[in-house]
């Protein structure tokens, strides 16, 4: 089998003046499409029958590192078909979690949830911009809902994502790899986070997720 490249769901210039055009090519054209043909020249797709990306991320995880996501186990390494898998599942979710004309303070499921749990969605997205500037080398902010229905902003590092975790479900997330920043805001990591929580969240995906949960 063979994973078909993704369709960016907006222009490459549309989330200017926050992401150009640019990054956002480099971003779909040279990374994403560099994971989609590393995990389709992997023997165990390529001979495969049909089957879900989660499923060859789950396969990759395996059982005994999905307990707690942000603690590795010692000696754990993930194995190259988690990492191009992931990597496509993460880039996907973020294309998605933001549009043109975005941002602004939430709306519907998502406003009463963080009204409630956080007192406003700026001391949310403050915690959004901390998180992802104190992670140390490359990752993933994601926004997810736990199991009690609590929302928790948790730092992946490299590939790591929520659903290989019982737990988690995702409902939103930023890319903090240097691609996702380095043209437009150089090593300003807090400068971008600040650009894409308040201009460019996708509520109506946020929310989707949310009741999908």
């Amino acid at each position: 089998m063979r994973f078909p490249m993704p369709r960016l769901p907006y222009d490459y210039s549309a989330l200017e003046p926050w992401i150009s055009q640019s990054t956002i090519q480099l971003h779909y054209e040279g990374h994403l499409q560099g994971y989609i043909d590393k995990l389709n020249r992997m023997p165990e797709v390529a001979n495969s029958p049909r089957r879900s990306l989660e499923e060859f991320i789950i396969e990759g995880k395996g059982q005994s590192h999905r307990d707690v996501m942000n603690v590795i186990p010692p000696g754990y390494h993930p194995s190259p078909m988690y990492n191009q898998a992931a990597q496509i599942y993460n880039h996907v979710f973020y294309f998605r979690s933001m549009t043109p004309g975005g941002g602004g303070p939430p709306v519907g499921d998502f406003k009463q949830i963080c009204d409630s749990q956080y007192g406003s969605w700026e001391n949310f997205r403050r915690y959004i911009i901390s998180r992802g500037k104190s992670l140390f080398g490359s990752g993933w902010v994601w926004v997810c809902l736990d199991d009690e229905g609590q929302l928790l902003i948790v730092k992946g590092l490299n590939a790591e994502l929520p659903i290989v975790y019982r737990n988690l479900s995702p409902i939103l997330c930023i890319d903090v790899w240097e691609h996702a920043y380095y043209l437009d805001y150089g090593n300003d990591r807090g400068k971008y986070l600040e650009a894409v929580s308040g201009n460019l969240i996708n509520w109506d995906f946020a929310n989707r997720n949310l009741r999908e949960a």
